[in-house]
């Protein structure tokens, strides 16, 4: 028997932002424009207050990061301990992963004092691997429920990205603050527990260190500057399809095997090539386009959102085989495959 996901939950900041109100916010220019209004993105939740026109010190900066992280993760595990039926002592592990947010302590050690979670717990905190953390962060969490089979595990992905909008007039910023949102996700992996959920049957990585240069911050001043060459949205494409390709012959299935593709909403024009690379329909691609439609980019945390609209959509039925996958620096594609039990 396999780790077991048992329970998915996500959080957001309280304001949500149309596209065209962000625009008018950041200030309209034709390259703002062009970016914000062909993102295929209505919605935004952002932790900022309405009128928001940055200028924050890096102090100021840090310190809403962290404001925002500890509240919204906070509520995406108090959501996720309710719905898995957790006591706070009941975890015995906890992987959290960020990749916007910086604090030493990290968010670990805060949410355990937060959520009086128990002070033997196992933990561990995955930082700076981008929008595929919570991939990573679920191997950790899959390895101590494999090591221990009635232990529970959680992983938490906080990513507060308007704490990483960096406005120096270049393309790549433009695109960043067109596209990043603020979000939280949470989910609880369990050994021998019974309840409905996927099993994670395995994972599979597929890292490509000559495209180091392509994704990732660089810190002029102490400030996150995005770095995102547009050679990644045909990259990353080719290299999700690689990643599927081996995962699958590894199991002996074919891609028509899959029901499900759990896909990191990482921007319009990364779905249309992933989509293209991988042969998938509109349908298979519709709850990561919904995500990215109604949330935008949250990193690390999107593709646990996209878990969440799959099993709250009703459809997983016995067997059903799905593909969960995300993209982040280094250059790498993160993936595992999931089977849905009853």
């Amino acid at each position: 028997m396999h780790p077991r996901v048992v329970a998915v939950a996500t959080a957001v900041p309280p304001h949500r932002y149309a596209q065209e109100t962000l625009l008018e916010m950041a200030g309209r220019d034709r390259q703002r424009e062009a970016f914000f209004l062909n993102s295929d993105i209505r919605y935004r939740h952002l932790y900022f207050e309405p009128g928001f026109r940055g200028g924050e010190t890096l102090d100021e900066m840090n310190e809403r990061a962290r404001r925002g992280a500890l509240e919204i993760g906070g509520r995406a595990l108090r959501c996720l301990m309710q719905r898995a039926g957790l006591a706070p002592g009941e975890i015995h592990f906890l992987a959290t992963t960020t990749c916007t947010v910086t604090l030493c302590p990290q968010l670990d050690t805060l949410f355990i004092r937060d959520l009086s979670l128990g002070p033997c717990i196992q933990r561990a905190h995955i930082g700076d691997s981008g929008c595929a953390s919570a991939m990573v962060a679920l191997q950790a969490a899959w390895n101590h429920v494999r090591a221990y089979p009635n232990h529970r595990a959680v992983i938490a992905a906080v990513e507060i990205c308007s704490a990483a909008y960096y406005r120096d007039g270049s393309v790549e910023s433009a695109i960043g603050e067109a596209i990043f949102a603020d979000g939280a996700g949470a989910l609880c992996l369990a050994g021998g527990d019974g309840r409905p959920g996927f099993e994670v049957l395995a994972h599979h990585t597929v890292i490509r260190p000559e495209y180091l240069h392509l994704m990732g911050f660089e810190f002029p001043g102490g400030y996150r500057r995005l770095v995102l060459s547009k050679d990644v949205r045909q990259i990353g494409a080719q290299m999700l399809a690689q990643l599927t390709r081996e995962m699958l012959r590894a199991h002996a299935l074919q891609r028509s095997d899959i029901r499900f593709w759990i896909l990191h909403a990482a921007g319009r024009k990364v779905l249309d090539n992933a989509q293209a690379a991988l042969g998938l329909s509109d349908e298979d691609m519709a709850f990561s386009r919904a995500v990215l439609r109604d949330y935008g980019n949250m990193s690390s945390a999107t593709v646990l959102f996209v878990l969440e609209r799959v099993i709250e959509s009703g459809l997983p039925r016995q067997g059903d085989l799905a593909v969960m996958a995300a993209l982040g620096p280094g250059f790498a594609a993160e993936g595992a495959l999931l089977e849905w039990r009853g």
